[in-house]
Order: C-alpha cells, then structure tokens, then sequence
C-alpha cells in the first residue's frame, strides 16, 4: 500500500475468467498433489482513497497469476525481468497520481476522489503506449450540467409538463451562465466544486454586467440549483454541493411597466405602410413593423402570453350579438381564460381574415427585436416587449374599465389574484372612479329611502 498525505494506492489481485495465457515467472514451485491452493489467472487492479473516500480506478491491464503477486508487500515476486517491469509500471502509476493530486490542489478549491478519477483517466487516454483505465465519465462541469438539464426539460416538454416557452427561458438562463463562466475561466470547473462565493460572483456578474434586475438574477440562481439538483438526482454528479444554499429573495416591487390609453391609440393609428411609400422606410421592412405592431396590438386586448398566442391553442367564438369571445387555456397554468375581444383586437383579427392561422408569428427573440424599432418609430418612451403587451391589458382592465381583480386574473388565466401584481397595481384613478363622495352618497341613501317609503 501506497500513501501521500490523505491518500492511499492499493493494488489487487483480481481473478479473471478469461484463460489467456499469462506471464510467468520463477516462483516457488507449487505442488501438484495441494489441491487446496489457488493458481487463477488474473490481473491487478487499483484502488484508491482519498480523504477517507474510496473508490475503484480499474485495471492496470497487467495480468499474471495469483500466485505472482504478493499482496502484503504490494509488488510481483521474484526477481525476474519481468516481475522487475511490472513492479516500475506499478511505481510508476503512483508517482503520476502523486504528481496529479499536487497539481489538482494547486488549481482548485476543492479535490475530490471523483476530479482525481476522471483527470487520471484523461492522461491515461492520451498517453501514448501505456493501457487505459476504462471508466464511466464522473466528471462534470456546470456547462454540462445545464446542458443535460435542458436534454431532460425538452423530454418533459414533449409530455406536456413544461411548456416551450419555460424551456426557452430557461436555454436564455444557461446562455447568461455560459458567458459567466467563460468571461471568469470557471468553464472547466467541475461543477462539484461549486460553492457560495461562486454563486455570489454569479449575481455580482449578472448586476454589473448584464445589469439585471434582483429578480432576474435569482432566477438563474434558482436555475443553477434546480440543474444541480437534478444531476445529483440522476448519479451525474457524486454530490450536490449548493444543496444547503439558499437563494435570498429581494422584495423589490414589480415591474407592471404598460403603455398608457394614449400611448396605444397612437400605436394603433400608427401607418408604417405610409412611410414605405414616402421612401421613409424600406417596404419589406414597413410590411414586417406593420405585422409586429398587429400582433403586439391585438395581445394588448387578449392579454395572451407569448407562447400562448404563437401556439393558436385559443379559438374564437361569436355570440349572438356578434360580439367576439377569446377562450382558451394557459398553458403554463393549465387555466381557462375567456374574454370579449375590444374593438381594436377585433379589428386585428379582421384584416387578416378572421384566421388564427394567418395572425403573425415570430419567435419572442425576433418579436422583441421588432418592438424596439417600432417604439422608435412611434416615439413612445418605453421599451417595448412581449410581456408589455399582457401588462397592458392587465392595467387596461383593472385601472380603465374598473374590472374586479378576481376577474382580471381570470382573463389573464392567473391561479390567484396574487400573481396579478407582477402585471398590474391600482392606480390612483382607479380609487378616485371607485371612491364616490359623501354627497352623492348621501344622495342615493335618500333616493333609496324614497323608494322604500
């Protein structure tokens, strides 16, 4: 046995089932007539401990009879030329171990028995005439983590447990780590070796850099520990080490950025076609803002999330009044929604013939790039996006048309009313609608009186 510091290299004989022929040396002859000794052929594997953790580093593709090794003494009998080879092999595996572990402690925080392994397996590999310790992979990074938690979400997806648009949120969390661990030189840091203070250079990275909000950048904290947890879950990773971590939760008010009454009406009568024929604009590309700016309309009075609306999973029905009804089902939540489609939506729908199938469609990315150019060309002070659009509605019909909160939530497809905050607050003219005077209060008490008199 073998020790530096918190480690030991042991080596043992191995019986084989294979009867190739092994090579033999001068040992003690062993008498025929003693049936009770065992001659198996076999080979010598390594085992090794690190910091009390153990574990097998496979064979050292040296074979040889049981009778050739000499456990006690870890090292092959006899003085043959051949036992000679095969104890500097066995030396020789020890001193590259010894000279592994200085340089793996030198390079990382923390040194585990799993990156010894898999480093010692990847020199074996690219060691040019010496035999290869084949092992399973236990080795990973964090870039791989993530990337086989997206493998895991896109199966789920198919069944219908997550929708796409989480899976691309959470491919845009991944992207944002990538970069993290590039810029900073952690991308070939084993993702074992994670710890607190890596995640708080994450969120210090994401504020200074990316300058994300407290609530963005928990998300991807959260993202992290939801794909460590899950590569621990399924053995990818011999441990979760942000298992305790806690992600601390800002309280921050939320964003129910929206477009005023205003501000729509003048995206609404906007004429982008116009431009194109004033040679303002470029008429593919007036064509293009026109349909984004019909699409980001006709959400502001469905108040449908992204995926919801590209998914068509809705349908429209008209009443016997010939007002339109939107109704479908969020597929985030699994809620039903339905509501009377305002004028301007049916408008919307209208010009393009009354076709879920011909309303346009882009991905979310393309979508919110055309916002920005069209907030641009209308002149209107916010950064357009996606989520606007159902903030917009939100505020619409909380703040304008007075509807119950309970309602709105129901037409948002929302689980509960406390989810609408993140879309929508009372304003002040909500209040002042809502809060008649004690005058004409008094005067329907009166008026009510009467009657009853």
């Amino acid at each position: 046995m073998y020790h530096i510091n918190r480690m030991c290299v042991l080596f043992w004989f191995r019986k084989s089932t294979n009867l190739k022929l092994v090579p033999t040396t001068k040992t003690k002859q062993v008498s025929t007539d003693d049936t009770n000794i065992d001659d198996s052929p076999g080979f010598i594997q390594m085992r090794f401990t690190y910091n009390a953790d153990r574990d097998e580093f496979g064979s050292t593709h040296i074979d040889c009879k049981k009778s050739q090794w000499d456990p006690e003494n870890q090292a092959f009998k006899g003085k043959s030329i051949w036992a000679q080879e095969q104890n500097k092999k066995l030396n020789t595996y020890k001193q590259r171990i010894e000279k592994l572990i200085e340089d793996l402690e030198r390079e990382n925080e923390e040194v585990t028995i799993s990156l010894i392994k898999h480093a010692f397996s990847t020199k074996q590999r690219s060691r040019a005439g010496v035999g290869t310790i084949s092992e399973r992979r236990t080795i990973f990074t964090l870039l791989e983590v993530c990337a086989y938690h997206y493998q895991q979400q896109e199966k789920r997806q198919k069944l219908g447990k997550v929708t796409q648009s989480t899976l691309e949120i959470q491919a845009n969390y991944a992207a944002n780590i990538s970069d993290f661990v590039k810029a900073t030189k952690r991308d070939k840091l084993p993702a074992t070796s994670l710890n607190q203070d890596f995640m708080d250079d994450v969120a210090i990275y994401l504020a200074d850099v990316e300058k994300f909000g407290s609530a963005h950048i928990e998300k991807h904290l959260k993202y992290i520990k939801q794909a460590m947890k899950l590569a621990a879950e399924r053995q990818m990773i011999s441990k979760n080490p942000l298992a305790s971590f806690r992600v601390e939760t800002n309280e921050e008010e939320p964003d129910t950025t929206h477009l005023t009454v205003e501000q729509l009406q003048r995206l609404i009568t906007f004429d982008f076609l116009a431009m194109a024929k004033a040679g303002e604009l470029h008429p593919a590309a007036a064509e293009s803002l026109d349909k984004e700016r019909d699409a980001f309309v006709f959400n502001c009075f469905t108040g449908m999330h992204h995926y919801d609306y590209t998914s068509k999973l809705f349908r429209i029905d008209k009443d016997l009044k010939a007002d339109y009804w939107l109704v479908g089902k969020r597929q985030k939540t699994k809620k039903e929604f339905f509501l009377k489609l305002l004028e301007p939506g049916v408008a919307v729908l209208k010009k393009y013939g009354e076709s879920l199938e011909a309303l346009p469609v882009k991905s979310n990315q393309k979508r919110n790039d055309s916002l920005k150019l069209i907030a641009a060309y209308v002149g209107l002070p916010v950064r357009l996006s996606t989520k606007i659009a159902r903030k917009t509605f939100a505020d619409l019909a909380l703040n304008e048309m007075l509807i119950p909160a309970d309602d709105v939530a129901t037409m948002l497809g929302l689980t509960s009313t406390e989810r609408l905050k993140h879309y929508a607050r009372p304003r002040r003219n909500r209040l002042a609608r809502l809060l008649s005077s004690w005058k004409s209060l008094s005067n329907q008490l009166n008026q009510n009186d009467q009657q009853t008199a």
